[in-house]
């Protein structure tokens, strides 16, 4: 009675389908993880130059005689010279912590990473400021060197005209 040959079943096609969702979702829960750690770590706050200076205060008093791991030399960010021979820190770090106070328009943006987030990425971290000139080198740390150099001041950049940065590990 039955003549034809039977019908494959095409299995193969619900198992690209299933595969591509799975991937839809996990893209889409990274987002969403990426977008909630931003929002939880970071604040923005409206205030004057004297309150944002009293914040930028209470940060280096806390590293009080430490000199930043990078510092600005005639406009240009370069290592500190005794960061080779310092002995490694034995204090593991938790968090690198952004401070950026805008002149323009007058708010403090504060920026809290995990310290976990930033092992994860391969490779040196990069700094830069188109408009400050960087862009022609740059400079660039690894994860490492920071944990070597241990909690504490890791650039304090100041310009009058544009405002000032801060970042710091603990």
């Amino acid at each position: 009675m039955n003549d034809g040959a039977p019908k494959k079943k095409r299995t193969w096609l619900w198992i690209v389908i299933g595969v591509f969702l799975f991937f839809i979702v996990v893209a889409i829960g990274g987002i969403i993880f990426t977008v909630s750690l931003v929002r939880q770590n970071m604040t923005i706050t409206d205030m004057s130059a004297s309150d944002a200076e009293q914040e930028f205060e209470a940060v280096r008093a806390k590293f009080a005689g430490q000199q930043p791991f990078i510092q600005m030399i005639d406009g240009r960010p370069q290592y500190v010279a005794d960061s080779a021979t310092k002995p490694p820190s034995t204090t593991p770090l938790k968090a690198m912590y952004v401070m950026a106070w805008d002149d323009d328009e007058q708010k403090l943006a504060t920026f809290s990473l995990p310290f976990w987030v930033l092992r994860m990425k391969s490779g040196p971290i990069r700094l830069s400021s188109y408009s400050q000139g960087w862009d022609d080198r740059g400079v660039s740390f690894r994860i490492e060197d920071l944990e070597r150099h241990g909690p504490g001041l890791v650039l304090d950049a100041h310009e009058r005209t544009e405002g000032r940065v801060i970042i710091w590990a603990e």
